[in-house]
């Protein structure tokens, strides 16, 4: 029997004047050097990064579905490498190789919640490209203020869409799905130095530009965005998006608070527009409209339900309630897979397994044997689509994992998905801890791993009350909040 072993190098005039010749010296080094260690090398890579993870128990199809899908996404970005990620993945050059919202809004929760180092990668390739936002701002007549992110953004950061898609030009809720991850990334790591270096800018840049984009009506005496395209991209040139003015309004309070945290100087436009802004509702049928003037045709993916996952838009039950089945009878059954994982979680949220359970199932039911390769649609359309595996992930740890991160603290609320037997989040990163979660479907069970010198007490919410895991020494830290005992499932 014979080993075969595969070296391939890959360089771009990005990063050398003679890409082929310095793939050929790389190359020449990399078969030099002993078989064994190339593979040690890569061995412990991963290893370093499956120190985090999920893992089911009792259901071997869910588990290859969700460490193929980390797998992908991990495979994909590095944290000392800051390109950031594209809907295909390295796997394919599916959407260009650029990177969408689908970043920050479907990819990076997952990256911030057990990869922070590749989550601020992520953010670092914003920042890195903050001038390419404020040359698209500008490029507008009359221009805009501040960073406005380009829908499609390749290496310069400065708009790439092809001219041909209204997207690049209409698509503009992008921005503030960029200041959101900056708000979630601060939550998880608590890094204010991070916070006033890399997010502040990316978070000013955007607040400036919202406040240059509104339309102030002197009559109403509110304020609208008007010509775009929301989530829902069979949508075009619509006024006052509903998500759109929401990532709109929470940039601007985002972009007041974090001024005020460093005692730097806000714009009192900031308050003033975030609190008069239009946010479309229909006070008979109790639902958000998607836009002014929606009269119920089909939508291409979750739109407006994102409201109530990830915005957390503050609402009643009913109303969040009567926004996911409206807008579930709506959906292009023919869309991206992420938007089924979006439905589960929001029923999970309202307490109602059963019904998410199927759809659940759908959002992961495009991937492909045999080995969990995704497809963007039931039909095909771009792969590797990791996309959809972020989507799908955020099913898995924010729906059965219940998890949601505030200033307050963290909760977790944790339901053992159907046919499982044991459920965990191992290595959830939080404000200097490491942390193990997991239920058997009886209790749920919380520990510290590990802890970074300075980190603090943490408080976690859950069903049974809230909870604080102390972090010194981290081995004794270990709360069964349940049926109190003893050790981990």
């Amino acid at each position: 029997n014979a080993t075969w072993v595969a070296y391939s190098v890959a360089y771009t005039s990005l990063e050398e004047q003679d890409p082929v010749a310095a793939a050929h010296t790389q190359y020449v080094d990399m078969t030099q050097a002993a078989e064994r260690d190339v593979e040690a090398a890569h061995k412990q890579g991963w290893a370093q990064l499956w120190v985090s993870g999920i893992e089911v128990g009792g259901d071997l199809h869910l588990a290859q579905a969700i460490n193929s899908s980390l797998y992908y996404i991990l495979s994909s970005v590095r944290d000392d490498w800051h390109y950031s990620l594209s809907p295909g993945g390295l796997a394919s050059n599916g959407y260009n190789g650029h990177s969408f919202w689908d970043v920050e809004t479907w990819m990076f929760p997952s990256l911030a919640l057990l990869y922070q180092d590749l989550a601020s990668s992520v953010l670092q390739y914003r920042f890195d490209r903050i001038p390419g936002a404020q040359a698209k701002a500008k490029s507008y007549t009359p221009p805009y203020a501040g960073a406005m992110f380009p829908w499609e953004s390749a290496f310069t950061g400065q708009e790439v869409c092809p001219s041909s898609a209204p997207t690049g030009q209409l698509e503009q809720h992008i921005s503030g799905d960029i200041a959101y991850a900056v708000r979630l990334y601060w939550l998880l790591s608590g890094d204010d130095a991070w916070m006033k270096s890399i997010g502040w800018p990316i978070v000013q840049g955007v607040a400036e530009f919202y406040t240059s984009r509104v339309v102030y009506n002197a009559t109403s005496r509110l304020y609208s965005i008007n010509g775009v395209i929301p989530p829902d991209e069979y949508a075009v040139n619509v006024n006052n998006s509903v998500y759109t003015n929401v990532v709109a309004v929470y940039s601007l309070q985002f972009a007041t608070q974090v001024a005020n945290h460093f005692q730097q100087p806000a714009d009192p436009k900031w308050s003033e527009i975030a609190s008069s802004m239009i946010i479309p509702f229909d006070t008979k049928q109790q639902i958000h409209p998607e836009f002014e003037g929606y009269h119920g045709q089909t939508i291409k993916q979750a739109d407006v339900v994102l409201l109530g996952f990830p915005l957390a838009l503050n609402m009643s039950q009913t109303v969040l309630r009567n926004d996911l089945e409206y807008y579930s009878a709506r959906t292009d059954s023919n869309g991206p897979a992420m938007t089924y994982g979006i439905h589960a979680v929001l029923w999970l949220q309202l307490g109602e397994a059963q019904n998410a359970a199927s759809l659940f199932e759908r959002s992961y039911a495009n991937i492909q044997a045999p080995f969990c390769v995704w497809t963007e649609t039931p039909q095909g359309g771009t792969t590797n689509f990791i996309t959809g595996a972020g989507g799908f992930l955020q099913a898995v740890w924010a729906g059965y994992g219940g998890v949601r991160v505030a200033q307050d603290g963290v909760t977790v609320d944790m339901t053992l998905p159907e046919g499982t037997s044991l459920f965990a989040l191992r290595g959830v990163q939080y404000v200097g801890s490491d942390l193990y979660l997991a239920t058997d479907g009886v209790s749920l069970y919380m520990r510290v791993l590990s802890v970074s010198q300075g980190a603090p007490s943490l408080t976690v919410h859950t069903g049974q009350g809230t909870h604080t895991l102390t972090t010194n020494p981290p081995k004794l830290q270990k709360e069964r909040v349940q049926n109190v005992g003893t050790e981990n499932p």
